[in-house]
């Protein structure tokens, strides 16, 4: 922390209270309080707005588990954030509220790293917003003239955390090459595939997002880019300390079977994971990848169709700390498995047919804006 600064602002401070146990104190506490303080009183403001305190406070988010998931359903504009564990709404916005951009408010949620949502818009494949909505700060990513976007849309995209720089890192990959753009400098890196994979047409205005495990990303590839993986597939990654897309070494699929088997990649516990089975089956399994392998965690029966339709329309979200698993549910909404009564439960039910869903961290944690983001954040009008 910038300790000079702090103490010359605490000087002159009545509180009691060392600044090292008030840092503990503040840590701890949720975004919207901490915006309140920072509003009220000089000494907190610059010790919550230092970077040292966002880093400490969201690595105590995720100890704490302060994780909510942000749905927001195609063609309404209100975003709803909920509860991962009760599942009970905790506010529910205007989009005019949490993004003032028009050109994001019909924005869909592609992925997420941390507290951070990558925004698409919804009328081009060129233009996105990183954007925190705790704090409602966002930035518009801008392609440079030297790393031009081609016509073709990107077959996928993702959001992840580089720990060894401290950057946060968007992918978009195309048909023959790939650009990362770093949240640090404010640019992007155009670098070209190799010739063995990502050179598949994959012709859709839905970039696959792909799946956050720590430092990397993960998609599964067979011909096209795609979160669905069988035995003969290959899962790639994206290696975020050398922006490299790489091939999955390790994983042996043979538990999927011959060829009757569909699986779908996810984030499982912070471990990858697939869930799957047969494709007539009415059940299907999750499997969570160990340092020495696949290894079998549970199995999820009286599917509400066969396991091929279910992998296909549904992704999975959360595992709860009573076991519960909630899933997004392409046309259905939210729903959730218990396992010891082996049913499922509608939590939330899309009325207009996909709920965009997205699970973020309540954190302050974003780079400082260039100044024309600053400047354009003062001529807002007060909510």
């Amino acid at each position: 922390m910038a300790k000079k600064k702090l103490q010359k602002a605490l000087e002159h401070d009545t509180c009691v209270l060392p600044s090292e146990i008030l840092f503990s104190i503040l840590v701890r506490l949720p975004v919207q309080s901490l915006l309140r303080f920072r509003s009220v009183y000089k000494p907190w403001k610059i010790m919550i707005s230092d970077k040292e305190f966002i880093k400490a406070h969201r690595d105590q988010t995720k100890a704490l588990g302060r994780e909510k998931l942000l749905t927001k359903q195609l063609g309404v504009r209100n975003y709803v954030f909920r509860d991962l564990e009760s599942h009970q709404v905790l506010v529910s916005m205007d989009a005019k509220q949490l993004f003032p951009n028009e050109k994001f408010q019909g924005g869909s949620m592609v992925c997420s790293c941390d507290g951070l949502v990558l925004l698409k818009n919804p009328t081009t494949y060129k233009n996105y917003a990183l954007w925190n909505p705790s704090t409602r700060e966002y930035r518009l990513l801008k392609c440079s003239d030297d790393v031009k976007f081609r016509e073709e849309p990107p077959n996928a995209c993702g959001l992840c955390y580089d720990s060894s720089i401290s950057d946060y890192k968007v992918i978009l990959i195309f048909k023959l090459f790939y650009v990362v753009y770093s949240m640090s400098t404010g640019s992007w890196t155009r670098r070209i595939s190799s010739p063995n994979y990502l050179v598949q047409p994959y012709s859709t205005r839905w970039c696959v997002g792909g799946i956050n495990i720590q430092d990397c990303l993960y998609w599964g590839l067979n011909k096209i880019i795609t979160k669905y993986v069988r035995r003969n597939s290959t899962i790639i990654y994206f290696d975020v300390s050398s922006d490299e897309v790489k091939e999955l070494e390790t994983p042996n699929l043979d538990f999927i079977g011959d060829h009757d088997g569909l699986f779908h990649l996810a984030n499982v516990k912070g471990r990858l994971s697939v869930f799957g089975g047969k494709n007539t089956s009415r059940e299907l399994d999750i499997w969570i990848m160990e340092q020495d392998g696949w290894k079998w965690l549970m199995r999820i029966c009286n599917l509400p169709n066969i396991c091929s339709m279910f992998v296909y329309s549904n992704n999975l979200l959360h595992c709860n700390t009573n076991g519960e698993v909630v899933f997004q549910g392409h046309g259905v909404g939210l729903i959730s498995y218990y396992p010891e009564r082996k049913q499922f439960v509608t939590i939330c039910q899309s009325l207009t047919g996909y709920v965009s869903t997205s699970t973020c961290l309540d954190t302050l944690y974003f780079w400082n804006p260039s100044p024309t983001l600053k400047q354009r954040r003062r001529k807002r009008k007060p909510l």
